[in-house]
């Protein structure tokens, strides 16, 4: 019996095996935002220049699957023929993880009041992406952030 335990131990894969690794350093990729934005997404071009500006700057640090620090550098954004000046941030964020598969890791977390729920999609072991947006927005602008893992 003991046997038998033991080798179905090995045949059933334990959750802390299957999520990816999000522990380290992602930053926000402009490249493949850019890449699947152009083709994929349904919004306007002010909605486009917008996000084009605020892309490529955010960078995420994940430790120990409880906590990420979120960092955003002063960001220059022109508006018509006016530049204005987004502040830079530093958040510490608690988080947890709901769920996970061998390419996906969701998690709850609170962010500026609210809670929020954000499903993660591994393309590999060095790059992820999730849908933008809110679930109380209109749900068809098909817009994906993408980071990859610097650290």
């Amino acid at each position: 019996m003991k046997k038998l335990l033991i080798g179905l131990s090995f045949m059933i894969p334990s959750v802390a095996f299957c999520c990816p690794s999000l522990e380290g350093t992602w930053s926000s990729s402009l490249e493949k935002f850019e890449s699947f934005n152009k083709k994929w997404a349904n919004i306007d071009k002010r909605a486009w220049s917008y996000m084009s500006q605020t892309q490529g700057y955010e960078t995420i640090i994940f430790k120990d699957n409880k906590q990420m620090f979120v960092s955003t550098p002063e960001i220059a954004m022109k508006m018509g023929d006016k530049v204005m000046q987004l502040p830079s941030k530093e958040e510490q964020i608690s988080f947890n993880v709901l769920g996970c598969t061998d390419n996906s890791i969701v998690l709850k977390y609170n962010r500026y009041g609210k809670t929020h729920i954000s499903h993660l999609q591994f393309e590999n072991d060095n790059t992820y992406w999730e849908y933008m947006g809110t679930s109380d927005s209109d749900g068809n602008s098909h817009i994906r952030e993408y980071y990859t893992k610097t650290k």
